[in-house]
């Protein structure tokens, strides 16, 4: 199976959590728990913007 990603695909933690609403800590955990799938790039940790999609629609149906 091959995954393809442009950089424009990729959000940093910082915007990750921004959008989520959570800690940059939170999203840092979660990655080392393997809850959220991160790409490292030059030591930088970015998050695919499809599961950026996966972890709203978690939260939105949390909610209901």
């Amino acid at each position: 199976m091959e995954i393809k990603i442009t950089t424009a695909d990729l959000v940093s933690v910082a915007e990750a959590a921004k959008q989520l609403g959570l800690a940059r800590y939170t999203i840092y955990r979660w990655v080392d728990e393997r809850k959220v799938v991160a790409i490292r790039l030059g030591g930088i940790l970015f998050i695919p913007q499809s599961e950026l999609e996966r972890l709203k629609n978690e939260k939105a149906a949390g909610s209901d």
